[in-house]
């Protein structure tokens, strides 16, 4: 990981380096927002449980320079939280966190090309859902570090090819018993997109992604999708990527020393489990895979609806496929007032388990929904209201 971020650092100073520093444009805003609310059911069990009060204070930066074809930009930012009210599970000792978040771009275009590269850090508490559903029932630190350059060419003037890889890395700290599992993700893809009319774009994509947890076992996916953007008119957008994907995992065999009966190698609960090799199961799971929106814009607000899905790794050291469906609105009662309403709904299905091996169809359900109010006082300050429902349904289907 310490040569990853050299080479994003060299790629940075390759950027920006030679920028003129009398013709670059130089900027930094500064902000800072405290909250406070109230939740009632904040690691979303259905377990006896506390209420609890909470105030935060973030504060952060925004910053960046830019010249006519090339720059950097970058956000870094905090949050103190504290909680109040609660005992246990609970109890401030165990909710209190600081959570810390560095976002960074640069970019290069030329007349046919265009290159990006980004930087992300998070470094977070894991007491909360995540936008699978998933919760922690403990506590502990996840540190999510990503990395990755993309390249797009216009090889026509109605033809562009784009291409792009993202590493990430997360791992987990302070764990109080969390079933939490660090792993290493990969994820390569290339597009072609073609402008049939002023109004009709097509792509064909193509992806492949590598999965490699803390649990001995290494999962590959290919993906092959296709699909078509629309503008009907001026503020009525649709778009749709549909396609399917592979997936194959090779398990690491071993045995259990020290273990609970029944327990099985790699957990190997209760003991410690010694690897003896890798062995090329080749477990096969294939699946549709899309990605469909359409947004309209209106005169006081907008109206949107997103559904997909995909295959992403879960915090528990498993492979998921998440099936997402969100509708969003935005109303506009003035130039300083304005509402959200942001309704979701996801369902996630174990394709592989953390053994490497096909589970039997394990799905949770999580369901959201979030009314907001913003009210902009003055240029510089902005008052917010927001209200959470959230439900998580666990199936288990034999």
């Amino acid at each position: 990981m310490r040569l990853t971020k050299y080479l994003f650092s060299i790629t940075v100073v390759t950027l920006i380096g030679s920028l003129p520093a009398q013709a670059a444009e130089w900027t930094a805003e500064p902000r800072i927002s405290l909250r406070t609310g109230y939740n009632d059911n904040i690691r979303l069990t259905g377990a006896p449980h506390d209420s609890v009060w909470e105030a935060a204070l973030s504060p952060g930066i925004k910053f960046g320079v830019a010249h006519e074809n090339r720059g950097l930009s970058g956000d870094a930012r905090m949050s103190v939280r504290r909680f109040t009210g609660g005992d246990g599970r609970e109890s401030s000792d165990l909710l209190d966190r600081e959570d810390y978040y560095l976002d960074t771009d640069a970019w290069h275009n030329t007349e046919r090309d265009s290159f990006k590269a980004n930087l992300d850090y998070k470094r977070e508490s894991t007491l909360e859902p995540d936008q699978t559903g998933n919760v922690t029932e403990f506590r502990a630190t996840r540190e999510r570090f990503s990395l990755g350059p993309s390249w797009s060419r216009l090889l026509t003037e109605t033809t562009r090819l784009e291409s792009s890889y993202q590493f990430t890395n997360v791992d987990y700290s302070d764990d109080l018993g969390a079933n939490v599992v660090s792993y290493n993700y990969h994820v390569a893809s290339a597009s072609l997109l073609r402008q049939f009319t002023p109004r009709v774009q097509g792509t064909v994509a193509t992806g492949f992604s590598s999965y490699s947890p803390d649990t001995n076992f290494d999962s590959e996916t290919l993906t092959l999708q296709a699909g078509l953007t629309t503008n009907f008119t001026e503020t009525l957008t649709a778009s749709v990527l549909a396609g399917a994907r592979q997936t194959t995992s090779d398990t690491l065999t071993g045995y259990c020393i020290g273990a609970d009966p029944g327990a099985s190698f790699p957990t190997c609960t209760g003991g410690i489990g010694i690897p003896t090799g890798i062995a090329n199961m080749a477990i096969e799971t294939t699946s549709p895979v899309y990605s469909a929106s359409i947004t309209q814009e209106l005169e006081t607000g907008s109206l949107s609806a997103s559904l997909s899905r995909s295959s992403s790794p879960s915090s528990e050291g498993e492979l998921l496929d998440a099936t997402r469906l969100v509708l969003q609105g935005e109303y506009k009662f003035s130039e300083t007032l304005r509402s959200t309403l942001k309704a979701e709904y996801t369902e996630s299905e174990t394709i592989v388990s953390r053994d490497g091996l096909t589970p039997n169809q394990e799905k949770e359900t999580f369901y959201r929904l979030t009314p907001k109010v913003h009210w902009n006082w003055s240029r510089a300050l902005t008052l917010t209201g927001e209200y959470q429902y959230a439900v998580d349904d666990d199936v288990n289907e034999p």
